[in-house]
Order: structure tokens, then C-alpha cells, then sequence
């Protein structure tokens, strides 16, 4: 079964209507309710960006039963214990509802890299160092968060229920230690690599699946193979099924998020309602 989330630009939404977004989303049947992650405003066409975690703990008060995250918390932004810490405490404050969505960053000298530029703060040149940051997230995400941790870590905060992990990828690489180490991967799913990325993710976790069972391939496994888009309604119809849901289907993808990119349309989302229920 396909599952929808709803994704908006914090930055092209105050306050005010950010949170009548989150909850017409959860009013609509939406799964999960991602904001972005970011420090300019300029990267995501909006005049300024609000902290995600900060916002997504306000999003936690405002709301009762749709899950909650960014998408995704840049690995090399913050102290991996920072993320540890703010992702338990989301989980704490929303009774259980937080998703971690995760991503290593993007490389030097892209828009993207521009709000680390403009504050002085240097992106790691090589993609394997980059990759070394996200990894050192996980580890310590799940030292703090293990049931059995040392004992000088028993006071940080730690999730009575671990969040699940979803990995923005764009590589194969990424797709690998999404599958080994997540719960979940994300890609665009209208980028040339979409396919061949989710192909990685699906047969490593396939893989690593059948490893962990002595050979028999888990037939229940809750990964999520999730694309994004940007918000368009046809996806979610049912009496002419879009050729892009097909295509996802057939690539394994369980969860589509639909992205509210300019701004917030609270009529367009509560005509989703009526869609998602049809489903």
C-alpha cells in the first residue's frame, strides 16, 4: 500500500500557517508532516529559514497523531550528540511521533552550500568524508539511544521508542548505508538516478535482511522506499492512476511525499483529504 506524506518550505510559511498546514495534513490522512532543514532562507527561495527541530517541536503541540520530522536534518550542521539529543527529545515532546530524516550534505560550492560559506563553516571537499560524518551520526545516535549504553551516558535524554531513520541519498553508496544502517531511503523520484539509487537500497536491504535471518529473506520488513515531489494532486487520484505512481510501484517505493515548495495551499490540502481516503 502507497503511503503519502505532506512536505512544506518552512521558510515560505510563518508561523501561523505552518501549523494550520500540519494539522489540515493530519485532518487530511496524511502519514508524516516533514519540514526542511536549512539555515538560509535563500536556498529554498524564502526570504529566511526557521531551525527545523525548534519548529517541529512547536508542530508537536499543535498536533495529536501525525508523525513528525525533517527532511532531512544535515549530518554536518550539528554536533552528531545535538542531533541525537533533539531527535529523542522531538519523540519525548510529540508522544512518539518523530521520524528522523537524515542527509550527509551537499557537496562545496553548490546553492546549496552557500549558507555554510557565508558563515565560515567548511563542508568537507570529498564525498567519503562526508560520508564519514553521516556515519559517525549513526553511530552515535545509536550509542545514545542503545537500551545498554555506558553508564557516563545514562543521564542524555533517550527515546522510550527509537524513531525511525529515513536517508536522503543521491548515490548508490548513500542507498547502501541506508539499507545496512536506516529505516528507510529517500530520493527525488523524478532524478535521472531515482531508480538505480532505490535498485541499491532494496537489494542491500534485501541482502542484508536474509543475512540476519540465515539465509531466509524477510518478507515483513517496514523499510520505507520513499520518493518526494513536488505537490500535484493527479498523484494522488485513483480513477486514472498517474504513470509516475506506477512506475514507483514497480520499483519497489512505498511512500510518496508531496511538496509544498512556494508556499502553503490549505484548500489544495484538504481536497487531498477527499483522495486519501479513496485510497
Amino acid at each position: 500500500m502507497m503511503r503519502f506524506d505532506l512536505q512544506v518550505n518552512p521558510g515560505n510559511a510563518p508561523w501561523p500557517l505552518l501549523a494550520d498546514a500540519a494539522r489540515a495534513a493530519e485532518a487530511a490522512g496524511f502519514d508524516i508532516f516533514w519540514t526542511a532543514d536549512h539555515l538560509a532562507g535563500e536556498v529554498m527561495a524564502a526570504p529566511a529559514m526557521p531551525e527545523c527541530f525548534t519548529t517541529l517541536g512547536a508542530l508537536a503541540a499543535v498536533t495529536s497523531s501525525i508523525r513528525l520530522g525533517p527532511l532531512v536534518a544535515n549530518a554536518a550542521n550539528r554536533l552528531p550528540v545535538i542531533t541525537a539529543n533533539a531527535a529523542a527529545t522531538l519523540q519525548q515532546v510529540s508522544g512518539g511521533r518523530c521520524v528522523l530524516g537524515l542527509g550527509a550534505g551537499s557537496a562545496p560550492n553548490t546553492k546549496w552550500s552557500a549558507e555554510r560559506r557565508a558563515v565560515g563553516v567548511e563542508q568537507p571537499p570529498k564525498m567519503a568524508d562526508r560520508h564519514r560524518v553521516l556515519l559517525n551520526t549513526l553511530d552515535v545516535i545509536d550509542e545514545l539511544w542503545s537500551p545498554t549504553r555506558r553508564a557516563d551516558l545514562q543521564t542524555f535524554i533517550s527515546p522510550t521508542s527509537r524513531p525511525p531513520i529515513v536517508l536522503g541519498v543521491n548515490s548508490t553508496v548513500l542507498a547502501r548505508i541506508a539499507a545496512q544502517r536506516t529505516d528507510g531511503v529517500n530520493v527525488r523520484g523524478s532524478a535521472d538516478y531515482a531508480h538505480e539509487v532505490i535498485a541499491a537500497a532494496v537489494q542491500e536491504r534485501s541482502m542484508a535482511r536474509g543475512a540476519a535471518n540465515g539465509g531466509a529473506v524477510n518478507t515483513v520488513d517496514p523499510f520505507m522506499v520513499t520518493v518526494w515531489e513536488h505537490f500535484d494532486e493527479a498523484l494522488l487520484r485513483t480513477d486514472v492512476l498517474d504513470e509516475r505512481i506506477d512506475r514507483w510501484q514497480s520499483w519497489g517505493v512505498n511512500r510518496v511525499i508531496l511538496l509544498m515548495f512556494r508556499g502553503v495551499d490549505l484548500v489544495a490540502i484538504e481536497r487531498a483529504g477527499s483522495l486519501l481516503r479513496r485510497l
